[in-house]
């Protein structure tokens, strides 16, 4: 944005003095491959996959398509508050859903992920694929109640 402050040199009391303002907008070196709010459907499971931690994990692809040499920046957050540094809490307690995230670019990697620290994944080529999954795990001795569930993972991304 520039500046140009544009006085008249034989200004009265009836002239006012004016900025130009002027500015250029572009498009974000990113884009997002997957809508901005989303549900995910996590599969029915049992109490006895819960109670001897054999609940499958629930997939979502994180996509995103940018110029090369950019930068893409993540934070997630637990909307709903969280049991410790990667599972969600869930509206049924003693329930929650652990989380993990893995880059799939190239080949497979698991990354650490903890919730509000922000990751940061430079883009090589124009290309960025990442996996976010979920799955229900028990949070204390007990089982928790039969029933339905809901949690809420907050995304931050910045374009670079």
């Amino acid at each position: 944005v520039v500046f140009v402050p544009s006085f008249s040199s034989t200004s009265c009391a009836a002239d006012a003095p004016s900025l130009d303002i002027k500015g250029t907008l572009t498009k974000p070196p990113c884009t997002a491959s997957f809508p901005a709010s989303q549900s995910v459907e996590i599969p029915k499971v049992n109490l006895n996959s819960l109670h001897s931690d054999t609940t499958e994990w629930t997939d979502v692809a994180l996509d995103f398509q940018c110029v090369e040499g950019s930068q893409v920046l993540l934070r997630f957050s637990a909307g709903n508050g969280s049991f410790d540094s990667n599972t969600l809490r869930t509206t049924l307690d003693k329930l929650g859903l652990k989380t993990r995230l893995t880059d799939m670019t190239s080949a497979a990697k698991l990354l650490s992920m903890t919730f509000d620290e922000q990751l940061s994944f430079p883009v090589e080529d124009t290309l960025l694929k990442l996996k976010l999954s979920v799955r229900p795990v028990k949070t204390g001795d007990e089982l928790p109640a039969i029933g339905s569930y809901s949690s809420t993972l907050l995304m931050e991304i910045i374009y670079r």
